[in-house]
């Protein structure tokens, strides 16, 4: 009786057909390119994180999704991504983008190809939906590459120099700060240590302005972090669900 039952909950994919079937909560589940089992489930993304992490690997591999709209409140034409896009081009894909909707994961867009020039961060916070450039502190809608952010999963730490080559004043952080100068009468940072985590500095306070990933490893100068001054107004961490 036992066997029967655990047959109906489980039944045997032919061996002559490759398909890979996920079972969550006795459902099988068949991926599909255009499934997206976080929605298809209600709450299941929220169970626990390492579940969701490992769905997310399955359903779009390491990296996440991120879909991309030429125009305002996710209009005109689209891109959806899974990887990192060097050119954007070559998707055939317009270097204008008004509107961004982050599915998992966290990216960030460049105002030029190979990704050089500004930088512009679209990851899980308010839902991961972005109606329009202003939600991610854009001057323009001129995006031309996008890649991945690099998730590390230690606890969040960073430490803050004021000079560069890791000298002068020192500051360290574990969580959000909205205003550097006012928790830390700082607002000048010439080198970051990434030791947990993954950041974004701000060059105002209230996450506003230019910003800049900043991924685990040791950033010398700005300049290593893309920055063209050591101004820094503000700094959290990158949200990946």
């Amino acid at each position: 009786m036992k066997a029967e039952k655990n047959a109906a909950l489980f039944p045997k994919v032919p061996s002559q057909h490759s398909v890979t079937v996920l079972y969550v909560c006795n459902v099988a589940l068949t991926p599909r390119a255009d499934m997206n089992i976080f929605t298809k489930i209600p709450g299941l993304a929220q169970q626990t994180s390492k579940l969701g992490s490992v769905l997310q690997r399955a359903f779009y591999g390491s990296s996440g999704r991120v879909t991309l709209f030429e125009q305002r409140n996710f209009a005109g034409r689209r891109l959806d991504l899974t990887s990192d896009c060097q050119k954007l081009s070559d998707k055939n894909f317009p270097d204008k983008c008004n509107s961004v909707q982050v599915e998992s994961g966290a990216w960030v867009g460049y105002e030029h190809e190979n990704f050089q020039g500004r930088q512009y961060l679209w990851d899980m916070s308010d839902k991961g939906e972005y109606n329009c450039t202003e939600k991610w502190c854009a001057q323009g809608d001129h995006i031309s590459s996008v890649r991945a952010v690099k998730q590390d999963s230690n606890t969040p730490r960073a430490q803050l120099f004021e000079r560069a080559g890791y000298s002068g004043r020192k500051t360290e952080l574990h969580d959000d700060i909205p205003n550097l100068m006012s928790r830390h009468s700082l607002n000048r940072v010439s080198s970051i240590r990434v030791m947990g985590g993954t950041w974004v500095a701000y060059q105002e306070p209230n996450y506003r302005g230019a910003h800049y990933v900043l991924e685990r490893k040791d950033y010398n100068s700005f300049s290593d972090w893309g920055a063209q001054n050591s101004t820094v107004g503000s700094i959290r961490r990158v949200r990946f669900n």
